[in-house]
């Protein structure tokens, strides 16, 4: 069968390369003829151009992939009547909702609609498609009501688009991830659905994108606008609502979320972050649906410097995660491993580029709850927050290890899983511990009740097993490792949870503090001299206080040759004494803080020489003990 799709869609290539024919040819024309018509973008507010560029260039991907799909479908009416009837039933649904779309953008990129005009216009749209017949009705092979189908039709359609549209701000990224994601999707269909016209109207659309990238990518000479980063959205929540409803194990679903993962991300924290400022700190400038400059491309942007880097940066994140999805559908045997090793990429993702929307949420809690009574919450929602990761943790392993262990419902399953770990816990005293000046010793406990209620619990639930379900020894062997991991999870995820807790009260929130503040006026830089236990000891009082000044630290200075180039208390030592003048040079500090012991008369006069020479400040940081004994 594989064999026979693969040879159909090798005819089929020339209408892929017709549309990125007509997608060059249109985008060429368009870049002279738009401005004529009123269609150009004068850089001004959030804009990364300098001169004014053509936009509205979307014009040219609708207008590819249409025809293309239009004349593949007369083509092969006679010869091929199951694909026609297939191109002819996508058309019936989406051309309309898409020319819709393609009206509104063309409109808003000439004269700048309201963002509720809009909004209108894409709660329209998700309500056409739903009455063709191509909206959301089951999910998971669970059927939906009417009402409960339409909402979530309406609002998927109306997320994607605006998912698209809010990640177009810089060259090239927008096209690329829809040429990207369409084409993995293409990939995923004729691996696993064998759909040749899904997979041609796929291919026809990657095409039409790549077209347009060629004038689209850095430095761009068109912009695609509304009426294109719109019609990419409803496209892609078209196309993943198809497989939403085609789809009943949550590993297929993976490839279309994964392949719009990006845009869906950003959408996310532009909701959370607009959220907060809106809502929560009463910021009167702006609305939820108004733009501004924290994008993730914005993010990224700002540590690459270069809008080609920016969209490579992007381009590797979706097809990383893509093709990690993808090996999760087709990869059973390692099905637990590959989902956790996605989950984790996911989560450092987050955490890595959700420093304003951590840093927004994170003040709101400090500032809200005021010492102690701050502390008091974290320690009394431990309990709680460790049953939640147990049934999590049981969950996810029941899912993941479903086909691997056949075992028949019961009704305490769940209980005799997650209560063991909860009981030790709570019998071991470990909760009377105060997490956020917890030390390495209080971990070392907590992994180690953990592993022995682990072992309670498996010995437990054989019992059961063996006494109650009468379950099979190969399916016994297969429950071990399912335990295994189970327990293995709950670790990770408690030790964890402590860990970010512990992280994000001292050094994470201080951290986020200065990224979000930049290289401001305020902001003094600051050169530790000695990367000793002195060097910690001020690290620690700088990170843990909150009264503490508003300093960056930019690396250590250390005269021991053997520090040299290494990282030490999460900072690069630079160098020793003697390059002081070239560190300088590069980094430009504001101060140097001295934090080693016994420091020679000569490096104090050099160090003193240095100050007056380059007008900083310089001061000495001590902790030692004193007898006040009479």
């Amino acid at each position: 069968m594989f064999d026979s799709i693969l040879k159909s869609c090798t005819l089929f290539l020339p209408y892929p390369a017709l549309a990125l024919a007509i997608s060059l040819g249109l985008t060429y024309v368009a870049i002279s003829i738009l401005p004529l018509l009123g269609y150009i973008d004068i850089p001004r507010g959030r804009h990364q151009h300098e001169k004014p560029v053509p936009r509205g260039g979307g014009v040219a991907i609708w207008i590819a992939f249409f025809v293309t799909v239009f004349l593949q479908s007369v083509m092969f009416r006679d010869s091929n009547p199951e694909l026609y009837k297939t191109t002819v039933h996508f058309l019936h649904n989406f051309l309309l909702p898409a020319g819709i779309i393609f009206v509104v953008g063309l409109i808003d990129d000439r004269y700048e609609l309201r963002s509720i005009i809009k909004l209108f216009a894409q709660i329209a749209v998700g309500v056409l498609i739903f009455r063709n017949g191509g909206g959301i009705t089951n999910i998971l092979g669970y059927g939906l009501s009417s009402a409960a189908a339409l909402g979530i039709t309406v609002f998927w359609c109306v997320m994607i688009i605006n998912a698209f549209n809010l990640i177009d701000g810089v060259d090239g990224i927008a096209a690329g991830l829809g040429a990207i994601s369409s084409l993995l999707l293409a990939i995923w269909t004729l691996l696993a659905d064998g759909s040749a016209a899904m997979v041609l109207i796929l291919l026809i659309f990657s095409a039409s994108c790549l077209g347009f990238l060629r004038f689209n990518f850095s430095p761009a000479r068109i912009f695609m606008g509304d009426t294109g980063s719109m019609f990419l959205g409803l496209f892609f929540a078209y196309i993943s609502m198809q497989y939403s409803t085609k789809s009943v194990t949550m590993t297929s679903l993976l490839i279309p979320l994964a392949a719009i993962g990006v845009p869906m991300f950003d959408v996310f924290l532009a909701v959370w972050r607009r959220f907060f400022r809106k809502y929560i700190y009463k910021v009167s400038e702006g609305k939820v649906m108004d733009g501004d400059h924290d994008h993730l491309h914005h993010r990224i942007l700002k540590e690459t410097g270069t809008a080609r880097k920016t969209a490579f940066v992007i381009y590797s994140l979706s097809l990383g995660i893509s093709l990690l999805a993808m090996a999760c559908t087709f990869l059973e045997s390692s099905l637990p491993t590959l989902i956790f090793v996605l989950f984790l990429i996911i989560f450092f993702v987050m955490i890595r580029y959700s420093s304003i929307e951590l840093y927004d949420t994170l003040t709101y809690a400090i500032k809200g709850l005021q010492k102690p009574h701050r502390n008091f919450v974290f320690t009394a929602l431990l309990p709680v927050v460790d049953s939640c990761l147990c049934f999590v943790a049981f969950l996810l392993c029941r899912q993941f290890f479903n086909v691997l262990l056949p075992v028949p419902d019961y009704p305490w399953w769940l209980v005799t899983h997650a209560a063991p770990f909860i009981v030790v816990l709570c019998c071991s005293g470990i909760y009377r511990t105060f997490w956020l000046r917890a030390g390495i010793i209080q971990y070392y406990k907590l992994v180690r009740l953990l592993c022995i209620a682990g072992m309670i619990g498996y010995i437990l639930n054989c019992f059961v097993c063996v006494y109650f379900l009468d379950l099979a020894p190969e399916i016994l062997w297969q429950y071990s490792g399912f335990y295994i991991s189970y327990t293995l999870l709950i670790v990770v995820s408690i030790a964890g949870e402590r860990f970010l807790l512990r992280y994000y009260e001292s050094f994470g929130y201080r951290r986020l503090s200065i990224r979000n503040q930049g290289k401001t006026s305020t902001l003094k830089r600051v050169i530790i001299y000695g990367g000793g236990l002195a060097c910690r000891m001020y690290v620690c009082q700088l990170y843990c206080s909150s009264q503490s000044e508003n300093l960056h630290i930019v690396g250590i200075i250390d005269d021991n040759p053997a520090l040299n180039g290494l990282n030490v208390y999460g900072f690069n030592v630079l160098g020793t004494l003697r390059r002081l003048d070239a560190i300088y040079r590069k980094k430009e500090f504001d101060a140097i803080v001295i934090t080693c012991k016994n420091l020679s008369a000569g490096k104090l006069r050099r160090l003193q020489e240095f100050q007056k020479k380059h007008h900083i400040q310089l001061s000495l940081f001590s902790c030692e003990q004193k007898d006040l004994s009479e």
